[in-house]
This record gives C-alpha cells, sequence and structure tokens, in this order.
C-alpha cells in the first residue's frame, strides 16, 4: 500500500495512501498525484501557522 507523507519540524503529515488496484505499472496515478500536491500545500501551511504559533509562546 503506498503511502505519502511529509516530515516538518513540528509535525510528520500523510498526505494520502491507497491500495493499488493494478498489478501492472509502477506509477502513481496522475489524479492521486495531484491530490498530493494540493495537500502538500495545505501541509505546508499548517507547519507553517505551527512554527509561528511556537515562536511566539
Amino acid at each position: 500500500m503506498p503511502v505519502y507523507t511529509v516530515e516538518f519540524a513540528e509535525a510528520v503529515f500523510v498526505l494520502h495512501c491507497f491500495q493499488k488496484k493494478s498489478k501492472s505499472g509502477i506509477s502513481t496515478p496522475k489524479a492521486d498525484i495531484e491530490l498530493i500536491r494540493a495537500r502538500l500545500k495545505v501541509a505546508e501551511t499548517i507547519a507553517q501557522e505551527l512554527r509561528h504559533d511556537n515562536t511566539h509562546h
């Protein structure tokens, strides 16, 4: 099962995981890649907010 994660100093985010249905081909479908990219942008924003909050406490 492919699991896509990203780790920042503030947190680890699971961006996407899914059960691979096709036995042939190793590439991740384009729709999944687009979803991962969108979630990465959100995760970067959240990590930045957490970083900002931690520096002001």
